[in-house]
């Protein structure tokens, strides 16, 4: 089983790179809305605060694993010379909405992938499909996938716990599933995601986050190169 999966999603990822960059016309079989495109802010958010503006629910065992993790976060900050001194892992679900860089949305038919340009993560998304048993716990977990309208939605599990939820090192447990929407806001110029964390072990209750990304048909994915790409780089670019 983990082997078939392994051939499908490069089958899949060598798809959607085949129809990254061309003129997306959405299938007559894809019900919503077409979420074709790169969406791009140069400022995501410094920190995840809940949508409901109370602090995020740590129980006392996330608490500790949040101090343990200090550590950790203070030996991924990027030092005053500008070189990278980022983890070569990919961020996960949740922690990816805070790195300034592009998300590009693959979608044809029954086809939906997500590619980050951050650490060149891409996620399949496996529409009308029901979670496996046996799949293997990974960075980006294993995404199924449905319409409510014009929101796709993203349910999120086999997570293993090696990332953060945000760069101040928020924790996680092997028990983590997050459930992600996305849909276009502000006429289509925009998309609008939202993030509902459940993890019984470190959080008391589930809590959900929100992030903007407007639309950026001027723009593509780049190459990422873990221990070369800076937040700088990203911040100069001349093409924001």
């Amino acid at each position: 089983m983990r082997k078939k999966r392994m051939i499908d999603r490069l089958i899949v990822v060598a798809a959607a790179l085949g129809l990254a960059g061309q003129v997306h016309a959405q299938d007559e079989s894809s019900p919503g809305t077409d979420l074709n495109g790169v969406y791009y802010t140069q400022h995501p958010p410094a920190t995840l605060k809940p949508i409901d503006g109370h602090p995020v629910p740590l129980t006392e065992a996330g608490r500790t694993a949040l101090a343990a993790n200090a550590p950790k976060v203070a030996a991924s900050k990027i030092p005053p010379s500008g070189k990278a001194m980022e983890a070569c892992i990919p961020a996960g679900p949740v922690r990816v909405l805070q790195q300034p860089f592009p998300l590009e949305i693959v979608q044809k038919g029954k086809t939906v992938v997500l590619i980050w340009e951050h650490n060149h993560t891409w996620e399949r998304v496996y529409m009308d499909e029901k979670p496996g048993p046996d799949v293997d716990p990974s960075y980006p977990g294993f995404s199924v996938g449905h319409w409510e309208g014009s929101t796709l939605v993203v349910d999120t599990s086999s997570l293993n716990d090696a990332t953060f939820l945000d760069n101040n090192g928020l924790p996680h447990s092997d028990d983590l599933t997050v459930q992600r929407r996305f849909r276009k806001v502000n006429g289509g110029k925009t998309i609008e995601i939202t993030a509902t964390v459940t993890d019984p072990i470190m959080y008391s209750r589930p809590w959900t986050v929100r992030t903007t990304l407007p639309l950026r048909p001027d723009m593509s994915i780049e190459e990422f190169v873990c221990g070369q790409n800076t937040l700088e780089t990203r911040y100069t670019r001349a093409d924001l």
